[in-house]
């Protein structure tokens, strides 16, 4: 089979790989839906929701070293291998439903064993995407991912509820266990070349040395680890929404859980609108330039936001915040395909993952304990300071950083 270069970003592979993506995100949808519902119907109790919502992030703690495993194995047979074990789990926990034998812990260890798959499924996409699209398509390639699983994502939430109503809760995991299946066939018929297919021996001793030269890798070098950094405070800024949207269109909207849903659709618009601008952008707007104009339109909305006292001007502003946040994301995926070694690609993303998935209930932590103490209004605002704060820092660092990788990749690449 041929594994020429690509020359455009439509091509077989990446359009295989992308419809096989987006599928799957829309049976994922439907899983999120019906697993809350499920959950509650087992038990009645809602406390039963946060339990799995706390499950499901365990597991990413786990990602430096799962990045290991992915930078020593065939991304292509890891992948097909994570979404065939993904859906007959899924096909599993429907055939229990249906056969009226499912209890909740069948649930908890779901969640857990999907959690666990993910940690090395999610790494070798990003590493793989690459190698099916020409290089300055690369961002337009990451744009239309993330566009895409966002379109699936609110189209299957939105639809989730109806489906469930019409053919029941098994509908959503039958759905969701059928589309890992036809994402599996999907990447099987993807043609990697084959840097992407080559494989070492998976020792123990091995690993633990991996992932230990994997995080020292990320703290040596000062971009990797500076982008690292700043996923972690993007995630930290705007997972919170959830938690103050609902007092904020109460209290000072005065719009009560109406306006909390269109300030949820706001922000998801946004979102898909900033990935459909910054990938027509593409590289014509650096990555330094992006990601500043980001941080700056982020830290402007959430200062907007502390004066903002009507629904109208806050579903805009709302929406701006939105799209700032691929502005930054998908600029940052790029330049870290594109500068770290694929050796190391594994670990760096893994290790992204977790740091993004200790933010999120750091994030909700955080923003309960303020809500307590402080008005909606300044939380914004110190929301709006802090990020002008990462302005000045990601100025000053790229004004002080002569070259993108500054550690001795052929010294700390060895393996065991």
């Amino acid at each position: 089979m041929s594994t020429a270069p690509p020359t455009k970003l439509w091509n077989r592979n990446f359009t295989i790989l992308w419809l096989g993506l987006v599928q799957s995100a829309l049976g994922d949808a439907f899983l999120a839906i019906g697993l809350m519902w499920l959950a509650l119907e087992l038990t009645g109790s809602p406390a039963t929701a946060a339990t799995i919502l706390v499950l499901q992030g365990i597991p990413a703690l786990f990602g430096p070293f799962a990045g290991a495993v992915v930078d020593r194995s065939n991304k292509q047979l890891l992948m097909v291998g994570s979404d065939l074990l993904s859906g007959i789990i899924l096909l599993g926990i429907f055939a229990a439903n249906y056969f009226g034998v499912l209890h909740i812990w069948h649930l908890y260890g779901l969640v857990i064993l999907l959690g666990t798959i993910s940690i090395f499924y999610e790494p070798s996409l990003r590493t793989v995407l690459p190698s099916v699209v020409p290089d300055d398509k690369l961002p337009a390639a990451n744009s239309l991912f993330q566009g895409g699983i966002q379109v699936s994502m609110i189209a299957g939430t939105s639809l989730a509820g109806i489906a469930i109503a019409l053919f029941g809760v098994s509908f959503a995991l039958l759905l969701d266990g059928i589309s890992f299946i036809i994402s599996a066939l999907s990447l099987y018929l993807v043609r990697f070349p084959p840097e992407i297919l080559q494989s070492t021996a998976l020792k123990v001793s091995g690993l633990f040395h991996d992932m230990v030269d994997g995080l020292r890798f990320i703290l040596k070098t000062r971009e990797v680890l500076i982008l690292t950094l700043l996923a972690f405070f993007i995630n930290l800024v705007l997972s919170p929404v959830n938690v103050i949207f609902p007092i904020f269109s109460r209290d000072v909207l005065g719009a009560d859980v109406t306006g909390f849903g269109f300030l949820a659709s706001a922000i998801a618009g946004g979102l898909l609108l900033g990935n459909v601008l910054t990938g027509v952008a593409g590289d014509r707007l650096t990555y330094f330039w992006s990601i500043l104009l980001g941080l700056v339109g982020m830290s402007i909305a959430l200062f907007s936001l502390s004066f903002v006292q009507t629904l109208v001007f806050a579903l805009i502003l709302t929406v701006l915040l939105g799209m700032m946040a691929p502005m930054i994301q998908i600029p940052m995926v790029s330049r870290l395909q594109r500068a770290v070694p694929q050796n190391y690609q594994g670990r760096v993303f893994a290790s992204l993952g977790t740091f993004v998935s200790i933010s999120l209930p750091l994030a909700a932590a955080l923003a309960g304990r303020a809500l307590i103490t402080l008005p909606v209004p300044l939380i914004f605002r110190i929301g709006a300071i802090g990020t002008l704060t990462v302005v000045g820092v990601w100025i000053v660092f790229n004004m002080t950083t002569a070259k993108p990788v500054d550690v001795d990749v052929a010294s700390s690449s060895k393996t065991v």
